[in-house]
């Protein structure tokens, strides 16, 4: 029987390291008709500038993400990281896209998924509108209506609620998670479950059982 009274509230921002380690649970509750899954964009990076220590910093960090979740961090990210002159990280353009995909009838959730895949694997700017234009017309946006989503999506509104709710939920960090049920709220442990599929879905099964 499905239940309808389970809400899952995900943080995240799409240049998360630890969010692109969540991906695949994600994904799974996406799949899911027994949950309902809010979507909470955070603005982690506002056009902050990578120093070399930085960026080997993040690097250290994808090698433990990867050894517990399984998800590939790309050649031509790490190169980037490793080599490009300027490594330049925005969440804000991003976030933007992701409302927008919304707003156009089309998957926040997959607009995000290749966001990061564009990021993480294939070291792509996505800040750059070029760029993520092109994401939306892998998803079917034509170009005319995304160009005009992209000027409609109102992404301080939601990143400013975003953080309030993290406020109120005492939360501190992305990915967060928190499961409404019956008038209660608890959070999720996300990476208690990393690269563990078979728990992950046993939880989520009992909580509709």
């Amino acid at each position: 029987m499905v239940n309808t009274g389970v809400t899952v509230h995900y943080f995240y921002d799409p240049l998360c390291g630890w969010c692109f380690g969540a991906g695949p649970l994600i994904e799974h509750l996406a799949e899911r008709d027994d949950i309902e899954l809010m979507l909470h964009p955070g603005g982690l990076f506002d056009s902050r500038a990578l120093d070399k220590a930085s960026r080997q910093h993040f690097l250290d960090s994808d090698q433990r993400i990867h050894a517990l979740s399984g998800v590939i961090f790309g050649d031509a990210y790490q190169t980037k990281m490793r080599h490009a002159d300027t490594v330049v990280l925005d969440s804000i353009v991003p976030v933007r896209a992701i409302l927008a995909a919304g707003q156009c009838g089309k998957s926040a959730l997959e607009m995000l998924k290749r966001i990061q895949l564009a990021h993480y694997q294939q070291g792509e700017t996505v800040h750059d509108e070029k760029v993520l234009t092109g994401l939306a017309a892998e998803i079917g946006i034509p170009a005319e209506i995304w160009h005009q989503a992209l000027i409609t999506a109102n992404e301080d509104a939601v990143i400013a609620r975003t953080a309030n709710l993290m406020r109120q939920h005492q939360l501190s960090g992305y990915p967060s998670m928190t499961v409404e049920q019956d008038g209660q709220l608890k959070h999720i442990p996300l990476q208690a479950y990393f690269g563990k599929p078979a728990e992950w879905a046993a939880y989520w099964a009992s909580l509709s059982g």
